[in-house]
């Protein structure tokens, strides 16, 4: 599936809250002997996450997270206490790669799966999702959570009128 249906389809499954608020993106680079890109995800149209190919290639040596649904070599995910304060990913934690089995991958759960799965990115998809309803969101424990699906999860908590602002880690 060509990047434009897969992203269509994708942000489809957004709450209308977050609609056209959130969106991904990815490029590519065609560079000899390469096709190394990115991806990102803005909020507002700024840009909060950066899934570089070039840099997860560089410091992992692949270009697959572990979480990533795939049969292709993978890296170890970042442990909590190896992580940067404040960062929501690591450099090279993610790659475009990443993103894009991940967006197909998500077509196909429902938002519980979603929600259970390993990868952060599909946890951040599911969060939100407008399967998931407003009872259930203020109930997630954004404790447990990878640090972009906390954000995004805050992100959709605020524009639905739900977020308690002094249960939130900035």
């Amino acid at each position: 599936m060509k990047w434009s249906k897969l992203k269509q389809n994708v942000q489809e499954k957004f709450a209308d809250s977050v609609k056209g608020r959130v969106e991904i993106f990815t490029t590519r680079y065609n560079k000899p002997n390469s096709s190394t890109g990115r991806a990102w995800i803005t909020i507002d149209g700024i840009e909060i996450v950066n899934f570089s190919t070039m840099k997860s290639g560089q410091i992992y040596k692949c270009i697959y997270h572990e979480a990533t649904p795939t049969n292709c070599k993978t890296h170890p995910k970042v442990e909590a206490e190896n992580r940067t304060p404040g960062q929501l990913l690591e450099q090279g934690e993610f790659s475009r790669f990443d993103l894009h089995k991940c967006c197909f991958e998500y077509l196909n759960l429902t938002v519980d799966e979603g929600l259970e799965h390993a990868s952060p990115i599909i946890n951040s998809l599911a969060v939100l999702d407008k399967r998931l309803g407003k009872r259930r969101l203020p109930l997630i424990d954004r404790q447990l959570l990878h640090p972009l699906t906390r954000r995004l999860l805050e992100f959709r908590l605020s524009v639905e009128g739900l977020l308690n602002t002094r249960n939130v880690e900035v």
